[in-house]
């Protein structure tokens, strides 16, 4: 499945990209809904790995992905992150963008993070309406387009390149949604580490949960709640990670140019 949008859907209005994708998708029925659909991100690719038998060399290498659903800006997150040069690649839905413009524009002009799309309306990814954790997903395939479109090139005018990433509301998808962010160049990403369960847990468990993650990991916190226990855990977590040499990447950095790697 390609992650390189078609240059004549990207380029096509809004409205008649939305028709485009209805007359494609809008007869087929999911069958499947969960959050590591096939298709869907949910670790880094193996990239050298040694032939069955060899000792496992190179770094421990992880990914830091930070979701912004809507609400607040718990702006220690990024201090931290910059203070300790640890890149990352944060998730912006359209609330937390409409409530926060000054800073989505100083996390874009950064090179340290990675801007991807977290939805537009903030919803779960399905045609059929199916709801997730009592939120609502996207009714149709046209409001799934616009979910992650709208929102996508929203993002693209504020960092000059569309996003390359796409994350659904509660990590909830349906294949048929899937196939349709493929279509629009969007890597759907799930986690392999949930490490503050939605922003609910304390700081004590966030910081045990990334300390148990593994090589390869994709780390999922969130940012948009200060008063979580998010924030204090990966402050927690994050310098006994270093000190034991993980390296954390972006997650086009892991996956390299697109195409290049297929989604897991």
């Amino acid at each position: 499945m390609g992650t390189a949008a078609e240059p004549s859907l990207a380029d096509l209005p809004l409205p008649e990209l939305t028709a485009r994708l209805a007359a494609r998708y809008g007869g087929q029925q999911p069958a499947q809904w969960g959050a590591a659909l096939p298709g869907t991100l949910t670790r880094l690719p193996k990239s050298g790995a040694p032939k069955t038998g060899a000792p496992k060399t190179g770094p421990v290498t992880m990914a830091l992905t930070f979701d912004a659903c809507g609400g607040g800006y718990d702006d220690s997150i990024i201090a931290l992150l910059r203070e300790l040069r640890v890149p990352a690649t944060l998730f912006l839905a359209g609330p937390w963008l409409a409530a926060h413009p000054a800073e989505a524009a100083d996390l874009a002009a950064d090179p340290l993070f990675e801007i991807a799309n977290h939805g537009a309306r903030h919803r779960p990814a399905s045609v059929t309406g199916r709801a997730a954790y009592g939120i609502r997903g996207t009714r149709s395939v046209a409001e799934f387009v616009d979910e992650v479109e709208s929102n996508a090139r929203r993002l693209a005018a504020l960092t000059g390149a569309r996003p390359r990433f796409y994350r659904a509301a509660t990590l909830f998808c349906d294949e048929v949604a899937v196939r349709i962010a493929a279509d629009l160049g969007q890597t759907v990403t799930g986690c392999t580490v949930a490490a503050d369960a939605g922003a609910t847990l304390p700081a004590p468990a966030v910081a045990r949960n990334l300390l148990a993650a593994r090589n390869g990991g994709i780390l999922l916190l969130h940012m948009n709640k200060p008063n979580a226990g998010s924030g204090a855990g990966l402050r927690a977590a994050l310098p006994e990670l270093l000190r034991r040499g993980v390296r954390f990447v972006r997650l086009s950095d892991a996956l390299g140019e697109p195409g290049a790697a297929g989604a897991r």
